[in-house]
């Protein structure tokens, strides 16, 4: 209620000065929390619209932590893009070799994850959708435990508002339009939205005051003398700005201002008149360049577009060219909110017609462009396209940016003139859309559709290593070393087989199922549990699951088998164990708080019952010599235990999981009791005195622990 009010109170006083306030309640996003970074499918996409010209925007960050954050130094990411999704790249990540991956407009903010308020500002932004990409970088180059994640959780609020410039003066084509300048309206604001045909624009203007009049002219936002598209100076009281070809509907925003202000002590006046210059197509030394619109196919999967030329006349998308023809051929195709998340491909393939001499170099030069035609010699280095003869060539832009689109081709050949006039060159070309990338992440990926605040977009999700947009980057890959780390951390599970074979052997037949059943689903869930070839029995989730309770009762198992009980409490405590494994496995078989609580309190019992039986009987128990017998078991498993949560990491995780496999099933020879040497003592003490045989008999069973141990 107070920020409404308070918005209120801004949007009056801002009333006075020709400035209002906008803003959008639906853009403001409450406690949403933010990843750390590990690919682009962490991050969160929140979307902002600005609906008309803007003298400034502020985007307020509020970060909200909770966790044990102490030790966790992470950097913000706030990264705002007009028009597209912003395309990042924070942990060195190659892209493709034919990707585009210029881009304009974006604005990356960074900060410390100890600031919990901050603002974002922009002067003068463009109109139409932003989107914000924001995302957590840990700061660190120590390798992350898999079991460190959600020990610190971000949650960002963040809202926009913005001083929508009321812009009155509206130019229309061919209506000129006056303009008064004075000491109270030193500046004026003009706007001019275009319409279809790509006319190339002048803007003419006159004034009657011999002051130089400064014009600034920039394409969907008001312009200053730091950001402008045109620019030109009046003086002499006349002057005039030529646009190239421009789409339509873009708007295009002119500031008028006189730098000297002692000009203004009286009103002065002029005019602005827009008019539109016809294109000659095909004349000598016409810079017009004719553009074919395309019309978007859509297909049932997402993103998955195909732009065909409208105009059947002319088949523009397989031309020959030579050098008769001077013709420069563009095709307009559209980006918007419903093909921003996949990638734009565009496939050449040239083809040499006739026969031509060595010396004789022929190609097609090619430019992608926003919001206008462009020419090869006036396009961006990162987007230009050269198609050489007989070779195909393609470009990809992943995430395009909402905008008109267009693809100028025009022929270039270096011979003679009348080598150049019999080189004909066939050029076949494609314009589509796919999610991800066209190979669909390749061997090394899987295509994802997700969704972040309402946004779907396609992320390739990489595997083995491989990062990238299109999982192609392999400076981290273990692909090479990954069936061999396979077959260590699978196999490794086969030193439970020892273990089995001597609790088979003392008859301790629970105890040897128990470990069966560890071994066998802990191998094939590591075997199901891999992002290359893996063997996957049932569902992975009950492969997990299985694997989770087998570890858990090895442990209470065999504590519980450490016991000084007779055999019958074991078999029932051996139960109770089993139950409670599955009961906190089905809650929470991540939870390592419950685990540790499991063993200590089974643990616990086994070292009462040994204190109890050594007061009762007045000496040691178990003996020293079974203690001495025990000791090397549980090195082992001390051993283990650092290993697999103080130095297991992600980058290790193959090689020191599996120790944690063999020391654990090592551990578990010393810690079987020798029932048999028991039994036989037993028996032989009983031919001795057989009236305590008799009794005995009734007291102990095949395999029972007896009070006496050595």
């Amino acid at each position: 209620m107070i920020q409404f009010i308070l918005i209120i109170v801004i949007s009056y006083c801002s009333a006075a000065n020709n400035v209002s306030l906008g803003y959008d309640f639906g853009q403001y996003y409450s406690r949403v929390r933010i990843f750390e970074y590990n690919d682009y499918s962490d991050v969160k996409l929140l979307k902002f619209n600005i609906y008309g010209p803007t003298k400034l925007a502020n985007w307020f960050i509020s970060i909200n932590q909770d966790g044990k954050c102490d030790n966790y130094f992470a950097n913000i990411h706030y990264d705002l893009q007009n028009g597209a999704y912003s395309l990042i790249a924070p942990l060195n990540e190659s892209f493709p070799d034919t990707y585009v991956t210029k881009r304009h407009d974006l604005i990356k903010t960074v900060f410390n994850r100890t600031v919990s308020n901050s603002t974002v500002q922009l002067r003068n932004p463009l109109r139409g959708t932003w989107f914000a990409t924001v995302f957590v970088e840990r700061l660190t180059t120590d390798s992350k435990s898999k079991k460190s994640s959600g020990g610190c959780n971000f949650y960002l609020t963040t809202w926009l508002d913005y001083q929508a410039l009321s812009v009155s003066l509206t130019l229309s084509l061919d209506q000129p339009l006056q303009i008064f300048l004075s000491n109270n309206t030193s500046i004026v604001y003009a706007s001019y939205y275009t319409s279809p045909g790509n006319p190339r624009l002048s803007i003419l203007s006159e004034w009657l005051s011999p002051c130089d009049v400064t014009i600034l002219g920039r394409i969907n936002g008001l312009p200053d003398f730091y950001q402008y598209d045109y620019q030109t100076v009046c003086k002499n009281g006349s002057c005039v700005i030529e646009t190239n070809q421009l789409s339509a509907f873009v708007w295009i925003y002119f500031q008028i201002s006189v730098n000297n202000t002692s000009c203004l002590n009286n009103s002065i006046r002029g005019s602005l008149l827009v008019q539109s210059t016809e294109c000659l197509y095909h004349s000598i030394g016409d810079t017009c360049i004719k553009s074919y619109p395309t019309q978007r196919v859509m297909f049932t999967a997402y993103y998955n577009f195909l732009y065909i030329p409208v105009n059947r006349n002319s088949n523009t998308s397989s031309m020959i060219l030579n050098g008769n023809d001077s013709s420069i051929y563009s095709y307009e195709f559209i980006v918007d909110d419903r093909n921003i998340g996949g990638t734009i491909h565009l496939d050449f393939e040239a083809r040499l017609k006739s026969h031509v001499q060595s010396n004789v170099n022929v190609s097609i030069l090619g430019c992608v462009s926003k919001h206008q035609p462009r020419r090869y010699r006036d396009c961006e280095i990162d987007y230009r396209i050269y198609i050489k003869q007989n070779s195909p060539v393609t470009r990809s832009l992943p995430y395009p940016e909402i905008a008109l689109w267009y693809l100028t081709l025009e022929y270039i050949c270096n011979g003679s003139m009348n080598d150049c006039d019999n080189a004909s060159l066939a050029l076949t070309f494609q314009i589509s859309s796919s999610s991800c990338t066209r190979e669909q992440c390749g061997t090394y990926g899987v295509c994802r559709i997700l969704t972040s605040q309402q946004n779907i977009f396609s992320v390739c999700t990489c595997i083995a290593g491989y990062r990238g947009y299109g999982c192609t980057d392999s400076s981290y890959s273990y692909a090479s070393k990954y069936l061999p780390s396979v077959l260590f951390l699978t196999l490794s599970n086969l030193m439970f087989i020892p273990a089995i074979i001597v609790a088979i052997y003392y008859h301790l037949y629970i105890e040897a199922l128990v470990y069966f059943f560890n071994m066998f689903f802990s191998t094939f869930y590591h075997a199901c549990d891999q992002d290359l070839h893996k063997f996957c029995m049932f569902k992975y989730d009950g492969l997990q699951l299985s694997d989770f309770i087998g570890s858990y009762s090895s442990f209470v198992i065999t504590l519980i088998t450490l016991s000084i009980v007779p055999r019958a409490v074991k078999a029932f405590l051996f139960v109770l164990g089993l139950l409670v494994c599955v009961t906190i496995n089905s809650r929470d078989r991540f939870d390592n708080l419950q685990f540790i609580g499991l063993i200590s309190i089974t643990f616990s019992f086994t070292i009462v019952t040994w204190v109890t039986v050594s007061i009762k009987k007045r000496r040691l128990q178990p003996s020293l010599k079974r203690l001495l017998w025990i000791t090397p078991g549980l090195v082992l498993a001390i051993i283990g235990l650092v290993l697999f949560v103080v130095v297991e990491t992600e980058d290790n995780y193959w090689y020191i999981h599996s120790l944690w496999h063999i020391l654990m099933a090592t551990s578990i020879l010393f810690f079987i009791p020798k029932k048999i040497e028991q039994n036989r003592r037993q028996i032989q003490t009983s031919n001795l005195e057989p009236n305590e045989h008799k009794l005995s008999t009734h007291a102990v069973n095949r395999g029972a622990t007896l009070l006496d141990e050595e």
